[in-house]
This record gives structure tokens, sequence and C-alpha cells, in this order.
């Protein structure tokens, strides 16, 4: 079985990464106190919004089609984005959370020392934000080196993915106890709604650069949750 980290860009397909860098810096638990919509998610085992997989892929074909100086594609796509964000708005994927409590996937140890955050950062960073999962990936969180039968499930589960049937290649992995956590990709929905529709309106008078910009930082927002653990024990 080939190490893996984590994939900086998850895809769009659900995929399984493995490791022992990865198991041994990551510990997924239960939220203690977790909202309805947590939990819900949790339950869901990973499951995104499409309107805002839509929304999120329109952004980059926006930008892009303007650093191409198709300004007629920009403004089709704009539109799309903007029109897929309001309706992910009231997507049941939607959930609140704070943004202090995000789990993300272990990073690299930098050798500069991260400052204190100001009051008004931390403040902002722990208000209840309602976010959409845009993305999202299945990832094994144990070191599975050296033991023939999770090897093998995983093996299995890869070709029961590979053929379409995510269905199957999560049940091998449960029948195998392989402990296997979710990842979310997640976008605060509102602030998003806010700068594709600010950007709208600039593309749509023309200010191309300014638009691109508001939906650069838009994309800036994007975060990582680490929201569950699959892993049961052998049936």
């Amino acid at each position: 079985m080939t190490s893996k980290a984590f994939i900086a860009a998850l895809c769009a397909t659900t995929i399984l990464t493995t490791g022992a860098a990865w198991a041994a810096n990551t510990t997924p638990t239960k939220e203690a106190n977790a909202t309805p919509q947590v939990a819900a998610a949790d339950k869901d085992l990973a499951k995104f919004s499409a309107d805002g997989a839509n929304g999120f892929e329109a952004m980059m074909l926006t930008r892009r089609a303007i650093f191409e100086g198709r300004t007629e594609d920009a403004k089709k796509f704009v539109a799309l984005a903007d029109t897929d964000f309001t309706k992910a708005k009231a997507d049941d994927t939607v959930y609140t959370k704070a943004e202090a409590d995000l789990k993300p996937p272990p990073a690299k140890v930098s050798a500069e020392p991260t400052p204190a955050p100001s009051a008004a950062t931390e403040a902002k960073m722990k208000a209840p934000v309602a976010w959409v999962p845009i993305d999202g990936s299945i990832n094994i969180v144990e070191d599975i080196t050296g033991n023939s039968t999770k090897t093998a499930a995983v093996g299995e589960a890869n070709k029961s993915l590979q053929s379409g049937d995510r269905d199957a290649a999560v049940k091998k992995l449960k029948v195998a106890g392989v402990e296997v956590a979710i990842v979310l990709a997640v976008m605060p929905i509102d602030m998003t709604i806010d700068k594709v529709h600010q950007a709208a309106e600039m593309i749509d008078a023309g200010k191309y650069y300014e638009g691109s910009q508001e939906l650069r930082l838009a994309q800036a927002n994007e975060r990582f949750d680490m929201i569950g653990n699959m892993g049961t024990p052998k049936e």
C-alpha cells in the first residue's frame, strides 16, 4: 500500500488516502456538543452540496475567463455562481460551527512562531458561521502498515471505488474495522454569497478585474473540517 499525505486540493470524487504520517498526527473525535447540523453531517458521511460545488467551480471559471479576456463568458459564469450559492444556502448539508471549532487536517509544522491572534480576530474565530460543504474526501486515519487484513480491505475498497460503488467501498472498510475519517472543504455561505453577488454586479458593469478580485477573496475563505469517524468494529 503506497503511503499518501492528505491531498491539498480535494477532488470531487471521494478519495481513500492512508499513511503512517497522517495516522500519527490525526485523532478523529466526535463533537461533545454538536449542533443537529453537525451531527447530520457526521451521519451523512462526507455528503457535500452539489449547488455549492457548482458555485465554487463557476467562480473559478469566471476568474479564468477574465484572465483570458472572455468577458461574456465571465458574465455567464459569475451569474451561475451567484445562483448556485444562493440555492446552496437552503441545502440540508449546511451546518453551523465557529471557525475555531473546525478541525483541519494536520499541517506541516512551521519553523516560524505563530503570532497570537488579536482580540477582534479571536472573537471572530469563535462566532458561529454557516458552512456549505463544497467537496470532500474519505481518509484512513490509522497506520495499517503490517496489518495484512486491513491493507487488503483498503485495496478491495479502492477497487469498489474505481467501479463507482462508494457504498461497497465504505462497507468493506467498516467490516475490516479500518479507522476512517471525513474531511470536508467548506465555504462560509453568507460571506460567499455577498462577495459573489458583488462580483457579479462589478463584472456586469464592466469592472472585470475588480470582480475577479472579489472572487479571489471569496475563494480565500475556503476551509477544511474533519467531521467524523466512520470506523466500526468488525461486523
